[in-house]
């Protein structure tokens, strides 16, 4: 074996060999997919699967924001919040680009179930007891 063929057997086979872990390399789709787990609207994030859903509460509503692994936003078709583990109950309705429903100003911790496609997300949320001054 010539010089020239062993050193380009090496150069082929050490790429062949990195290859499985160029995925990491973030360059393109599948690198930037589950690495933004920042809240983008002042809520609190949860991963289900391969989805975001970020929940936040404002001006007396609950606000439930989904994407995908990519932080792309999805419209989901509907959804429902449980307060408290089933005190009160409301259906998530679809309002511009976000789901929202009438917020449980008492409520300590919010289950999410949203329905996207053929499939239902679940997170539950927890939040500190609002205080009135």
């Amino acid at each position: 074996m010539t010089r020239t063929r062993l050193l380009l057997a090496l150069a082929i086979g050490s790429y062949l060999a990195a290859t499985p872990f160029l995925r990491y390399s973030g360059v393109g789709h599948a690198g930037i997919a589950h690495r933004n787990h920042a809240p983008r609207h002042g809520g609190q994030l949860a991963m289900v699967g391969d989805h975001h859903i970020e929940l936040r509460r404002a001006g007396g509503s609950v606000e439930a924001f989904v994407s995908d692994a990519a932080r792309r936003p999805l419209r989901p078709r509907g959804g429902r919040v449980v307060f408290d583990d089933g005190a009160a109950a409301a259906d998530l309705v679809w309002d511009g680009y976000r789901l929202r429903a009438a917020d449980v100003a008492s409520a300590r911790s919010i289950t999410a179930a949203i329905e996207l496609g053929n499939e239902t997300l679940e997170a539950t949320f927890t939040f500190e007891p609002s205080r009135k001054d």
